[in-house]
């Protein structure tokens, strides 16, 4: 029995067709690589901690990596990044991982394994890059041929050897609509500049700045951006979600009415679900209150 095969196995028949397998032995042309890319917002600092599976996972491996694409059809008027729009993807996730754990488990009774979706200190994009997912777009996102970037990232991190797959050598090629479309102007230079990522200013507790502030009123959402993926090559033709989960009690849009009317407790039981609710109903206002201004 091959475990990666059966990894996969387990994972074709709950509809995930995009999966691979990496080392957790990073090489240190990783650590430099995260070093020269910078600071990211809501990860650690610290590289060491992105690039320690061991103390996660006593005697971990290897990860076995799968896409959870999230793209359907156009649902009009939006002020919610595509991503977030079904039930939290966290949550999503880790239900389909921890069917294929059991799978696994039952297989292979002595060996541990730890799904992970986003919130470990790991470095899931280039996780799945290195199991051959995807390549790195000019948007800094992953890009699978077949999904596009609107995909999530789920990570099993386990004590069993998998054969690692290969990097893809795709690219964008002479493609830059990404970097004229940027609200924020992060992209094209040599550094990347997180902080003024509308994606991330959505999201950002502490006062905006003014120069903060235009960059929010540059598009509608008042949750996340999706403008470096909505006019990329590959989003166009990437195949829609076969996932259920993602085409159900969906959320596209919220209005300054209906956030005000609910009390904070009301807000949490109402939305608790959704990922755009972890920053509170406070921020969503407030970004209300920014594109108003415009």
């Amino acid at each position: 029995m091959d475990p990666k095969e059966e990894f996969a196995k387990a994972a074709r028949s709950l509809g995930l067709d995009a999966c691979g397998a990496c080392s957790a032995v990073f090489e240190d042309t990783l650590k430099r690589n995260l070093s020269e890319t910078g600071p990211v917002p809501f990860a650690p600092p610290e590289i060491d901690r992105r690039l320690a599976p061991e103390e996660l996972l006593p005697g971990a491996r290897s990860f076995f990596v799968i896409l959870f694409p999230y793209k359907t059809e156009d649902e009009g008027m939006a002020n919610i990044a595509l991503y977030a729009r079904p039930k939290d993807y966290h949550r999503i996730n880790h239900r389909y991982m921890e069917k294929m754990v059991e799978k696994m488990k039952a297989l292979y009774p002595g060996d541990s394994f730890l799904p992970l979706t986003d919130t470990s200190p790991m470095v899931d994009r280039w996780l799945a890059y290195a199991a051959g997912l995807g390549f790195f777009g000019r948007n800094h996102c992953l890009i699978n041929p077949t999904y596009g970037s609107y995909v999530t990232i789920g990570t099993i991190l386990t004590t069993l050897s998998l054969a690692p797959d290969r990097p893809l050598s795709l690219s964008c090629g002479s493609c830059h609509a990404c970097i004229g479309a940027c609200p924020g102007r992060v992209l094209g230079g040599k550094t990347f500049n997180p902080w003024h990522c509308k994606s991330y200013l959505t999201q950002k507790k502490e006062d905006l700045t003014e120069e903060e502030e235009e960059i929010l009123q540059r598009t509608p959402y008042i949750f996340g951006c999706d403008e470096c993926q909505r006019c990329c090559p590959w989003n166009r033709r990437a195949k829609p979600s076969p996932l259920p989960e993602i085409r159900e009690s969906r959320i596209p849009f919220l209005s300054q009415e209906a956030l005000q009317s609910l009390s904070n407790r009301a807000f949490d039981r109402t939305y608790k679900e959704y990922a755009f609710a972890w920053r509170g109903k406070k921020v969503l206002l407030r970004n209300w209150e920014v594109l108003k201004k415009k």
